[in-house]
């Protein structure tokens, strides 16, 4: 638990096969030892004493170079990846690398889904006529070693860079895409002039290949996986992976959605599938649908959800305001 300068609260829970055991309990700076890891282990003493207000206790530890918690530090650094509604999720440097294998799977799957691109590549520019600051440009120069590249999204125009070091010169490309005419050539397009949805299915892309890889272990988290998208889309996305999982799958997605068309059991099992609703005091809390025993598995679930038989539909009091208020269109 955390407020905007402090943390309030952490603690770090060993679960086992049949049992739940606290390894340490932090407090308002103050910390519960219930295994006595701090009477045998001195440097995690010092480092506790050591962490700031506004610091993890787990990060800090790791930051001594105390190991005892460094697996728990690593998933959460690697294992883990949160992908915002807005955030550019995707390694595009990887769509203009023709040897890459996800340049073949992206430009394979893309003409599938109705973007209308036929294929991903790239456009060199000229590094000093990119629309960064001089500052930045700086930083590249000095700082990007050779062969290493860097990776950014203009603002201004959503073009996505690629810059990179090759015999002490700077190279910069941008991601294009292509389309097709009617004479059976191609219209190139700059990667800014896609539509939203476009964008949105080119950034989630790589981390859905990705999950549904079978060796992967990581945990996606897409907030409003639904951005842009067609509902019908955005169904397909999630079935395409759910069909790649297994009994040895060990990968997760979890996902947030609007989309109420996706609160279908013939897609997820109600124990998938939880609501979120703001109480009195202005909290919000998480329940599943299994949680309703009326609900049976061939039950029309969404409609029920839309009554307001489930929760976690908007208690909305707006009727006539706008007339009130004297709004005339």
């Amino acid at each position: 638990s955390v407020t905007r300068k402090a943390v309030i609260d952490e603690k770090l829970i060993q679960i086992s096969s049949s049992t739940e055991k606290i390894v340490f309990d932090r407090r308002k700076n103050i910390i519960e030892d219930q295994e006595n890891l701090f009477n045998d282990n001195m440097f995690l003493k010092y480092a506790f004493q050591g962490t700031r207000d506004n610091q993890l206790f787990l990060t800090n530890s790791v930051f001594q170079k105390i190991d005892d918690f460094k697996p728990i530090y690593d998933w959460f650094k690697n294992s883990l990846v949160l992908i915002a509604p807005d955030e550019r999720f995707s390694q595009f440097e990887n769509f203009i690398d023709e040897k890459h294998p996800l340049y073949f799977i992206m430009n394979e799957i893309l003409p599938q889904m109705d973007t209308g691109i036929k294929h991903l590549g790239s456009e060199e520019v000229q590094f000093e006529n990119l629309l960064i600051s001089r500052e930045f440009k700086n930083k590249l120069q000095e700082e990007l070693k050779e062969g290493a590249s860097v990776r950014f999204v203009l603002k201004s125009t959503n073009d996505r860079i690629v810059v990179t070091r090759k015999n002490e010169k700077l190279i910069a490309k941008k991601l294009v895409s292509y389309h097709s005419k009617p004479e059976g050539k191609e219209a190139k397009f700059e990667i800014g002039q896609e539509s939203d949805g476009t964008l949105r299915i080119i950034d989630l892309l790589p981390a859905l290949l990705d999950a549904s890889n079978p060796k992967n272990k990581k945990v996606y988290v897409i907030d409003e996986v639904d951005r842009s998208l067609h509902t019908i889309l955005t169904k397909q996305l999630i079935e395409s992976y759910l069909s790649s999982c297994s009994t040895e799958t060990r990968s997760q997605l979890l996902i947030t959605t609007h989309d109420v068309l996706l609160m279908d059991q013939n897609l997820l099992r109600r124990d998938e599938m939880w609501v979120a609703e703001r109480n009195d005091s202005g909290i919000s809390i998480l329940f599943s649908f299994i949680d309703y025993k009326d609900v049976r598995y061939d039950k029309d679930i969404r409609k029920s959800y839309l009554q307001g038989r489930l929760g976690g539909t908007p208690k909305i009091l707006l009727k006539n305001s706008f007339q009130k208020n004297g709004v005339t269109c």
